[in-house]
């Protein structure tokens, strides 16, 4: 039996890995195409280390949800096999229940839930707060270049408040326009020739400082709108100090799913908390442990529907894995859109997709068993 359990674990993890590889390709194309080319085209002089650094960073994010995926695809695809071969039938001749055909499955698929809770509880979340601190923070970019913040003759909005129109130049900006916003409408405007742009770190709070040439300033009134209450004054030379956002990111390091394991446990036992805010790190722990536990579930059901579709194709087993995959998502999500309401136990509904599956793949486990 032992070569028989080789044989078939060797099948599968062969199938799930290439399955993996494909589908982690995909999705780091797509983030790499949603995000960085966004970037890029804006920013034209990103360095190269930042888009490496960014797809490092997709990589763990995406195998969380390609591990299960692949999983259910690659026993589909092998159960197929070998019961299209009639391999299956083989092994049932020679006195082999179906749960000890199924024994190296139960072990690959313990192994592959240890590999995706490890990634969901750990890595995936760090990963998706240093991604979003990657795009969102203004201060890293000019602490190592600070007209790299500055697309070339597009509107730059990264700074709250403030809108900056400019052509770059080799070492300043030209042309320069800035309109400073307050509630949306226009509080001050600043044309000029040439800027220089510096960092000011030695404040509390950074500064971006812009040393001007040939430049003239309009400030609002106290009454009467921009256009009507301002008058234009003019410089041969001066310097403007912006304060920049604070690069902590605390909105993003907040949120439920970006939240390590430790932290998300301790922020739930503490008292005093607001009832939405705990269901909501709940239901992101229990989501974290449900899907998970999902490579279990989707074991137990591609076994019996692999061998049911009795097909060599790939084609039959990956559209069932993708059929099952999507109903799956679409529940969790579901139940993850009411994860405020603590009155609805948004912490346990995320937890019928994996009920669901049970049930379902101990049914089809049971009559493929009285075959």
């Amino acid at each position: 039996m032992r070569l028989l359990d080789r044989y078939i674990a060797k099948q599968v993890f062969v199938s799930a890995i290439f399955s993996v590889t494909v589908i982690l390709v995909i999705l780091i194309l797509g983030n790499v195409f949603k995000e960085i080319l966004r970037e890029l085209d804006k920013r034209p002089d990103l360095s190269l280390g930042f888009v490496f650094r960014f797809i490092a960073l997709v990589v763990p994010i995406s195998l969380s949800l390609a591990i299960p995926f692949s999983f259910l695809t690659s026993i589909l695809l092998t159960f197929g096999r070998l019961s299209a071969d009639s391999e299956f039938i083989a092994m049932r001749m020679s006195g082999q229940s179906i749960w000890r055909i199924c024994l190296p499955i139960g072990v690959l698929a313990l192994f592959f839930t240890v590999i995706c809770g490890w990634f969901n509880l750990s890595i995936t979340p760090a990963a998706k707060t240093e991604m979003e601190g990657m795009k969102a923070s203004v201060i890293n970019m000019v602490k190592r270049e600070p007209l790299l913040i500055f697309p070339d003759q597009a509107v730059m909005d990264d700074i709250d408040g403030h809108l900056v129109y400019a052509r770059k130049g080799e070492n300043s900006l030209h042309a320069f326009q800035m309109i400073k916003l307050e509630n949306g409408l226009p509080e001050a405007l600043v044309v000029a020739r040439k800027a220089e742009v510096s960092v000011n770190l030695e404040e509390g709070v950074p500064e971006l400082v812009f040393d001007f040439t040939d430049f003239n300033m309009m400030t609002k009134g106290q009454e009467g709108d921009f256009m009507a209450a301002s008058q234009p004054i003019f410089f041969k030379s001066g310097q403007i100090g912006l304060k920049l956002p604070d690069n902590t990111n605390e909105d993003v390091r907040d949120q439920p799913d970006n939240i390590s394991l430790r932290r998300l446990t301790r922020i739930i036992g503490e008292e005093g908390i607001e009832p939405e805010k705990r269901a909501a790190y709940r239901t992101e722990l229990s989501t974290r442990m449900a899907f998970s536990v999902s490579c279990l579930m989707f074991g137990l059901i591609g076994v019996p529907l692999g061998i049911t579709a009795q097909r060599r194709e790939s084609t039959a087993g990956f559209v069932i894995a993708l059929t099952i995959a999507i109903s799956y998502y679409v529940l969790l999500i579901t139940a993850q859109m009411h994860n405020t309401n603590e009155a609805m136990f948004p912490h346990l509904l995320v937890w019928v997709p994996n009920l669901l599956c049970l049930g379902l793949g101990l049914f089809l486990f049971w009559r493929l068993s009285r075959k």
